[in-house]
């Protein structure tokens, strides 16, 4: 079956005779590396077997050599016609990422994908939990191991991000009520010199940092479990706006009659940007249990904006953000307690303090994952301590400690061609669900099948424009949670 994907994805440019690469001179480096294509900045290309064959980005992205995904044609070297880093440069594509694919995606024909659809027999759900009364902590009930089928079936959930904070659920109430007064803080730029600075790359001490308060980055399970006793968590983000356009969507994938194991029903979590939401959308979803995140008020361009904001400028982006979603949509204000920044372009220590001091709980921004398939996840960590490079490769990067404040982090995704992206809306376009519902399975292997770390599928809506790519996501919701 993959063959056959990887024969729809990917066009030999060879010749009966000679190569591709030997008609143009192209000296072929076998690196297994991607390098921009000769004239168009939205393809790249890659040997394989002594021959050059050319990849494809998603439309309006670029192709970027130093994070080996497609991305902004602002972040991105490949300029086409000539320009940008060459097959054979002598400038690696290998270097350490330093940019991530924000994959933000122009309107596209809307699609039939908001019509309703039927829900299916729940997969697994205890007998004496009522799915009518599920917002009751109390009514829910253990799920025991099942050895019969090594775990597969019943350890398997999906949450929203904020599930994976562990026992970070101490919150604000270790950290202080969550007023508004963090925006009332004026101008000054010291906020995050009261948590004390440190020296970059000082060592998080697994002895000395603990759980429930305090996680080290790092690939091993909480609590010291074995990968076949750790249930496998799965979070479902979606970035932007809520709008009329994508409604139909969160309708379709939060319908009734898909369970967890605990008896919860499947939802996700928004992170919600002030432009182009309608606040009349978000509270029913919110109602139904789908997790409601700050995205910043304006999400204003460039994306490098965000790398030199002030702390003052971020306060007013994440808390302003918070409260209009307290006061438009009714949501409530606690209940607001998760962030990630556009474009996933970090701001340092200024957006770092901003979410301390308003006493969010945790960030999702900070984008890690080798550049090829190989190593496993990360698991959610806290920022006692500051964060190794290979952990936050995106910078600017915050030097400073934000004791209990979590990082859940954005993970590479690999595409059926071998390249990474951020997000799976920046990996190399999919002809049809099917080579999308294995796009989507073979990364949730890489997890299920090695240290069971949270799996994050962190989209935008409007990828859905395109049907196939909602279609997918729903059949593999289907088959583990329905």
């Amino acid at each position: 079956m993959k063959t056959l994907l990887l024969v729809a994805m990917v066009t030999t440019l060879g010749g009966n005779s000679l190569t591709r690469a030997e008609r143009l001179g192209v000296r072929c480096k076998e690196s297994g590396a991607f390098y921009c294509h000769d004239s168009d900045p939205t393809s790249f290309t890659r040997c394989i077997d002594n021959d050059l064959h050319v990849f494809h980005c998603p439309d309006g992205l670029h192709f970027n050599t130093l994070s080996q995904t497609c991305d902004w044609p602002m972040n991105a070297d490949c300029k086409g016609s000539g320009g940008g880093y060459k097959h054979g440069s002598s400038s690696s594509s290998r270097s350490s990422s330093k940019q991530a694919a924000s994959a933000d995606w122009s309107d596209g024909s809307p699609s039939s994908g908001a019509s309703s659809h039927g829900s299916g027999k729940p997969w697994w759900r205890p007998d004496d939990v009522d799915p009518k009364s599920w917002e009751d902590v109390n009514d829910l009930v253990e799920v025991p191991y099942d050895e019969s089928e090594g775990g597969k079936s019943v350890e398997n959930s999906v949450s929203s991000s904020s599930s994976e904070k562990g026992s970070s659920e101490k919150g604000s109430s270790e950290k202080g009520s969550s007023e508004k007064g963090s925006s009332e803080k004026g101008s000054s730029e010291k906020g995050s010199s009261e948590k004390g600075s440190t020296e970059w790359g000082s060592t998080c001490n697994p002895s000395e940092c603990t759980l429930p308060s305090c996680r080290c980055p790092g690939t091993d399970i909480p609590g010291g479990l074995s990968p076949k006793k750790t249930p496998q968590m799965v979070m479902i983000t979606f970035d932007d706006e809520v709008s009329a356009a994508y409604y139909g969507y969160f309708q379709r994938l939060f319908r009734p009659g898909r369970y967890n194991p605990n008896g919860c029903p499947v939802r996700g979590c928004l992170y919600v940007s002030g432009e182009g939401t309608d606040y009349d959308l978000v509270y029913p979803l919110y109602a139904m249990g789908v997790e409601v995140a700050s995205h910043t008020l304006s999400h204003r361009f460039p994306h490098t904006w965000w790398a030199t904001a002030t702390y003052q400028e971020f306060v007013d982006e994440v808390e302003g953000m918070r409260l209009s979603l307290t006061k438009n949509a009714g949501v409530s204000y606690e209940a607001i307690r998760g962030f990630r920044v556009p474009f996933l372009q970090l701001g340092a220590d200024n957006m770092y303090a901003a979410l301390y001091d308003s006493k969010f709980t945790y960030d999702t921004s900070m984008f890690t994952g080798s550049v090829w398939e190989g190593s496993d996840p990360v698991w959610p960590f806290t920022l006692d301590y500051t964060v190794p490079e290979q952990y936050c490769q995106h910078g600017p990067c915050p030097l400073k400690q934000y004791p209990g404040l979590w990082e859940i982090p954005v993970q590479r995704w690999y595409g059926l061609d071998g390249h990474s992206c951020a997000m799976p809306d920046g990996c190399t376009a999919s002809a049809d669900a099917e080579e999308d519902l294995e796009f989507f399975r073979s990364n949730f292997r890489r997890y299920y099948e090695s240290n069971r770390a949270p799996f994050g599928i962190f989209l935008h809506a409007r990828w859905f424009h395109t049907e196939h790519h909602l279609d997918a996501l729903d059949r593999l919701w289907t088959s583990c949670c329905s």
